[in-house]
């Protein structure tokens, strides 16, 4: 009885290891994308040129914007604003107008 019982504890554990180790790449197989999934990801990867712009195209981006930036800057500090430009016209032709009356 002792062979019988040793016998089957080394069959079980055996057939524990197998099916272990066949469940275990069966679901490293499965983890997998299949032919179709890696031709629908190759597909997105070359489409996505057209949507999103690449690191170079982004950097010449900023710095054009940063230019716009600079000129906004500087019209800003040096430009004549609308309501100033009206109060500034509105005495000059008011002292125009004294100058006509003398």
């Amino acid at each position: 009885m002792d062979f019988e019982i040793i016998f089957n504890i080394v069959m079980t554990t055996g057939m524990g290891v197998i099916v272990f180790f066949l469940k275990y790449f069966f679901d490293k197989l499965n983890s997998r994308a299949s032919r179709a999934e890696l031709n629908e990801i190759k597909e997105k990867i070359e489409h996505a040129d057209e949507k999103y712009a690449s690191k170079t195209e982004l950097n010449e981006l900023k710095k054009s914007i940063e230019k716009i930036e600079t000129n906004i800057d500087f019209l800003k500090e040096n430009t004549v604003r609308s309501a100033d430009f009206i109060r500034t016209m509105t005495r000059l032709e008011s002292k125009i107008d004294d100058l006509k009356r003398e």
